[in-house]
């Protein structure tokens, strides 16, 4: 999927603790949802990671504590080879920003 001229579906969704992320990874792509926005996911951590229909970056708590927040964004693949880059701010907040064909 080209994002430079398509339109998409994106979606929110408060996950109160992440279980089985094959069972996420399944819903959005049945649903055919390109970006998802994860929060209170309570991955622990900072990353990027991939499933089978998704590029994930994530941005949680640190080890040592207890499973709290954490925020989580999945791109479909058929769109992350647009991910310019992207930060983690804090286990809240985190940006992944895309190429388009208006910048970003």
């Amino acid at each position: 999927m080209d994002v430079k001229k398509k339109r998409f579906k994106y979606a929110t969704w408060n996950i109160r603790g992440l279980g089985e992320k094959e069972e996420l990874d399944k819903i959005l792509n049945e649903n055919n949802i390109k970006i998802s926005v994860i929060t209170e996911s309570k991955k622990k951590l900072q990353g990027t990671k991939e499933t089978e229909h998704y590029t994930v970056t994530y941005s949680g708590a640190d080890r040592h504590v207890r499973g709290q927040s954490g925020v989580m964004i999945w791109l479909h693949k058929s769109i992350s080879n647009n991910i310019d880059h992207y930060t983690f701010w804090n286990n809240r907040v985190t940006e992944t920003r895309l190429k388009t064909q208006r910048g970003h």
